[in-house]
């Protein structure tokens, strides 16, 4: 008998979507999404629930565009997470998403976050990509942004690194639309 072979751990990092702009005297914190972020939310989730799995645990920052975010997103899943809003993911480093992540046990699992801190820990989770994630990647990171890692084992050592097999944005996702109905 050979060694079990267990499948690979997904990780998903979504950016927020678009919030609109702080209103006088409104602090950054409580932006809230406009009517493009609801609708690129909303995209991103139709397009994640389409994905094989959907995540089972969504560690979200509490800041108000997130939250709206993640809600939009998680309305379309068949199967709601456990949801997990944590403060700190509003303003600390990417080294903080990198050790969250690192500590989960249970896959697949969703961060729902901010730049610059989400590019930086794709930069740094990311092993290896397919040429059209990469691609994307060199732009930059973009609000709904969705980013599927995958890793080997069941419960793996993320620091040494995943393959981004894709990385689904609404802009991407309204071009590929486009082509199945013309």
């Amino acid at each position: 008998m050979g060694k079990p072979v267990s499948s690979p751990a997904t990780i998903y990092l979504l950016r927020h979507a678009h919030a609109a702009w702080a209103h006088p005297g409104q602090r950054d914190f409580g932006r809230q999404l406009d009517d493009r972020g609801r609708e690129d939310a909303d995209l991103v989730g139709r397009a994640l629930a389409r994905l094989p799995q959907q995540p089972e645990v969504v560690l979200c920052s509490t800041a108000v565009r997130c939250r709206q975010t993640s809600e939009i997103v998680v309305s379309h899943m068949q199967k709601t997470p456990e949801i997990h809003y944590i403060n700190a993911l509003y303003n600390d480093d990417h080294r903080l998403y990198v050790d969250l992540l690192s500590q989960q046990t249970a896959f697949p699992t969703m961060l729902v976050g901010h730049n610059p801190m989400m590019e930086d820990t794709l930069r740094t989770l990311c092993a290896t990509a397919s040429e059209d994630a990469a691609e994307r990647l060199r732009k930059g990171y973009p609000t709904a942004g969705l980013a599927v890692l995958r890793f080997q084992g069941a419960t793996p050592d993320i620091r040494s690194g995943g393959h981004m097999e894709e990385f689904l944005y609404p802009k991407r996702l309204r071009k590929k639309a486009r082509k199945v109905h013309s």
